[in-house]
């Protein structure tokens, strides 16, 4: 049976171009595996018996984010499991390969994280979970998928070296030298930290080589994308849409003068295959904040004067549960589908025996939670500590027209993700908004929600804090001195740069305002010419400040490192 594969204009690109070296930073619903199932099988073809390293924070990320949707094009051309004699294939994982398919030649000793072809290829999986653990064999590609993620001094450390030899073979020495051996792929969403932006230099030689300012006429791309969604003048449409074609013009992707080609991509990209109704839809069902970054691939950078004092220390990304991930892998014989399925068992940084801190949002139009738990243990540098860290697992967040169904979603949908956390009881740090009885019901925000995680299964203890709203003064004093980290008084604070991506970029895009030597938010909307978000990026960190205030508020107060107990009620 033929299958047809049809790529979009960015995939084909990639295709059109064969770059040695690729970087992609696209949005969701774009096809970023499909490009890195076409490069797996280009290799397949072009260089039997290489190595390609497939590099990823944690075995589990590899396991369940990257290879599903891979595997699962590479099976639409044709690629096939080897199961048995009696059920044969093309490719086996994690196992020593029948006596019938080819060895690469590199010589492979253990046959763990690897995957092998029978024309010889294999895919070797490296992580960066642990010290060592990313290096491995001489290799003769790489990819790095979700290459946000990465620790980037340890991959240049460790990885990249490995991509050498075989030059006779397939290199420069060769009578038919392979134009992309050695090469790289990497694959990636917006970045979003500073730690990061290493991804986005890779594009500067636009700019240094042909004088296109990439970046910018980028975002401006966007902002007309934007007018188009709320467009109703068809003459106005094709205007607009013209000028994102004219615009897309100017910054046409080119190879370098290294060999490298940048791109960008996002929903508007693959829209024949997504449809101009899923983009609208997205816009009108998510906050603009996750839209212009998840769908738009929107560049976002650090507001100056940034109310947070957030660095690389606060962030980290080792969070998955790989060993639970590998006996699922194991279990099911690696079922693509059943792998893509998370929840809590997937996650190191959620102890499941002890309480799950939450802290909400709520509005008209979004409702959000932030997910924590005080640990005594730094998941940025791997040590216990003898200080209390406030540490973000997760978020969560909704956006439909009726208020009361967005509630319900919120709740139900960290219920089914923690479904199998063991011990069923929440710290919920109360919204003195989500107090207010709502015209549409007889009962508040707080008072649907807790009934809510109760219906569940759930024991809810509520906290508030004294007094009515806090001076935002004193709550800006107490947020610089957690995220300092430089008075032993307070405790300390990290967040899963994973899953807590939009609390990270709201935080990062909050200004700080001055008024007769106070301190506070900006919650202003931005112009749409400033390239701030808007107000939606505020609604994340508001939920970060009141489990800090309700929680820690004492400590501003207190000369010694002494922690008040807070309100219940």
């Amino acid at each position: 049976m033929i299958q047809k594969l049809q790529l979009n204009p960015a995939q084909q690109t990639g295709v059109i171009l064969q770059a040695k070296n690729k970087v992609d930073i696209w949005g969701r619903g774009t096809g970023k595996s499909a490009g890195i199932a076409w490069d797996i099988n280009l290799i397949n073809r072009s260089m039997p018996r290489a190595l390609t390293s497939v590099t990823g924070q944690t075995f589990g990320q590899l396991l369940t984010r990257t290879l599903p949707s891979t595997f699962k094009l590479l099976e639409l051309m044709g690629y096939k499991q080897h199961v048995s004699a009696k059920d044969p294939g093309n490719y086996i994982i994690n196992r020593r390969p029948p006596d019938h398919f080819i060895t690469p030649h590199e010589k492979i000793m253990k046959y763990d994280n690897f995957i092998s072809f029978s024309n010889g290829n294999g895919l070797l999986l490296l992580s960066q979970d642990r010290a060592g653990s990313s290096r491995g064999p001489s290799v003769d590609y790489e990819i790095l998928d979700e290459a946000l993620t990465i620790n980037k001094q340890r991959y240049d450390e460790e990885t990249s070296p490995t991509n050498r030899g075989n030059e006779g073979i397939f290199g420069t020495k060769s009578p038919r030298p392979i134009p992309w051996h050695h090469g790289f792929h990497y694959s990636s969403s917006m970045p979003y930290t500073a730690e990061q932006k290493w991804l986005l230099e890779l594009g500067n030689y636009y700019e240094e080589e042909r004088e296109i300012r990439l970046f910018e006429v980028w975002n401006q791309i966007i902002r007309l994308q934007l007018e188009l969604l709320e467009c109703e003048s068809r003459e106005e449409f094709k205007r607009i849409w013209n000028e994102t074609i004219r615009l897309k013009q100017k910054i046409a992707p080119f190879v370098s003068k290294e060999g490298t080609l940048f791109t960008f991509a996002n929903a508007f990209d693959n829209i024949d295959n997504v449809g101009f109704s899923y983009i609208k839809r997205e816009y009108q069902k998510q906050t603009l904040l996750t839209f212009l970054i998840e769908i738009m691939n929107m560049i976002v950078d650090k507001v100056e004067d940034c109310y947070y004092p957030l660095s690389d220390r606060h962030v980290y990304y080792n969070s998955t549960n790989d060993s639970y991930i590998r006996d699922v892998a194991e279990n099911t014989n690696f079922d693509w589908n059943k792998l893509s399925e998370s929840d809590c068992r997937y996650d190191a940084d959620c102890d499941p025996r002890s309480p799950i801190e939450l802290s909400f949002d709520w509005g008209a139009r979004i409702s959000l939670m932030t997910v924590s738990q005080e640990r005594h243990f730094d998941f940025s540098t791997g040590l216990v500590t003898d200080y209390p860290i406030q540490t973000f697992i997760n978020e969560f967040f909704v956006k439909p027209d009726v208020p009361s169904t967005m509630i319900n979603a919120l709740i139900d949908n960290f219920c089914k993700y923690y479904t199998h956390h063991e011990t069923k009881i929440i710290h919920y740090y109360r919204d003195r908004y989500g107090d207010h009885r709502q015209a549409n019901s007889s009962q508040s925000y707080n008072e649907q929600a807790i009934d809510r995680l109760q219906k569940n299964g759930w024991t809810v203890i509520p906290f508030v804090h004294h007094g009515m709203e806090p001076p935002q003064h004193d709550k800006f004093l107490l947020i610089q001195n957690i995220l300092k980290e430089s008075d032993q008084r307070f405790p300390a604070a990290r967040f899963n740069g994973v899953k807590c991506k939009y609390t990270l970029i709201s935080m990062n895009n909050t200004r700080v305002i001055e008024r007769d030597g106070r301190f506070g938010k900006d919650k202003k909307s931005e112009s749409a010419h400033s390239g701030v978000l808007p107000e939606e990026a505020t609604h994340f960190g508001d939920a970060v400040d009141k489990i800090f205030w309700t929680k820690f508020n004492n400590c501003l107060y207190k000369s010694n490192y002494t922690f008040i107990p807070i309100r219940l009620k």
